[in-house]
């Protein structure tokens, strides 16, 4: 059984909304497709493998996954703010309830919040679990520019670990824009460096560990996290006056799990090295880029049938509980 914890999908609600602006986000129909314009050098077009369901469960079954969890891919919501953001929130999930409703047995749901106001964000949280059965929640990796562990967003994390559901962390437009979105594909570099960078302030600000009930999730094999944990420890005994009073971050980032999104065995092989089977989630990133290959690498890892069974599948069945 495989399990996908990285599937997306996009909202033709939140493409019809963002039609009438004129400054990013924004969207245009053209070509027969919406396309999402995120940034300037950002641009998302809306094909088929996003909305068309039966084309979603096709390439599924042609490779063997039996479960897609399904999240929005960029824009997000919250990066409109205020009020509207929160408007939008409720359309995006409406419409992931109804893909859910036609395809219960294919399909689970990560639940969508603007975090325009945070009491508007949570109670359309308390409504996507108990109303629209989502299984968890998606956050972008920072929220028109501010990072995850900022203190107002405090009381979302408590409420997840009250209710004890994991939280996918994707990333969007990254914080810091020089020299990371011109030349380098950004998905390749900007994308793994704004996400490392929330996975390591969740955990160094505390979040992680005042929250333990609340799991987090890091994709793309958790960026770039597993190679600088080390030197993470390193510079925490030596620096004189250390960021955190956290002497062994490495082993608090270890509390992470991370998706298994990744094109190289070896990059696997590390992070699996570094986290263990039981940290690991198997995810494709569907339809982005060559999306069959991490399929092959999560069969190709050298584990135990035991362990890859864990990762396939068990620790997503144990995160996603209904």
């Amino acid at each position: 059984m495989r399990i996908d914890v990285h599937n997306h999908f996009m909202s033709r609600g939140l493409a019809r909304a963002l039609e009438k602006f004129t400054d990013f986000p924004y969207a245009r129909f053209a070509d027969g497709t919406y396309r999402f314009f995120c940034h300037k050098a950002l641009t998302m077009p809306m094909t088929a493998e996003f909305f068309d369901l039966g084309k979603k469960i096709d390439d599924m079954d042609r490779n063997g996954i039996d479960v897609a969890v399904l999240s929005l891919s960029i824009p997000g919501p919250e990066r409109i703010g205020g009020s509207q953001a929160d408007e939008l929130a409720k359309i995006i999930n409406e419409e992931l309830a109804e893909i859910i409703a036609q395809h219960p047995k294919r399909f689970w749901g990560y639940a969508s919040i603007g975090l325009g106001n945070i009491d508007s964000s949570l109670k359309e949280l308390d409504r996507c679990f108990s109303q629209l059965r989502f299984r968890g929640l998606q956050l972008f990796s920072n929220v028109k520019g501010k990072p995850l562990d900022s203190p107002e967003f405090r009381p979302l994390f408590a409420r997840l670990a009250e209710l004890r559901r994991p939280t996918f962390i994707h990333p969007t437009v990254p914080i810091n824009q020089d020299y990371l979105m011109d030349l380098i594909p950004i998905p390749a570099l900007s994308f793994t460096v704004d996400t490392t960078m929330a996975g390591m302030r969740l955990a160094l600000s505390g979040v992680l560990s005042d929250y333990p009930a609340a799991p987090i999730i890091i994709p793309h094999v958790g960026g770039m996290i597993p190679y600088l944990m080390g030197r993470l420890d390193a510079f925490s005994e030596v620096s004189p006056q250390p960021p955190t009073a956290i002497k062994r971050p490495g082993l608090l980032l270890r509390k992470l799990y991370m998706d298994t999104v990744v094109y190289q065995l070896d990059e696997l092989k590390w992070c699996f090295s570094m986290m263990g089977a039981g940290q690991l989630l198997f995810g494709t990133d569907y339809p982005y880029g060559i999306w069959r290959r991490p399929i092959q690498m999560a069969d190709e890892l050298p584990c135990s049938v035991a362990e890859r069974e864990q990762i396939l599948h068990g620790n997503a069945e144990r995160l996603f509980f209904e």
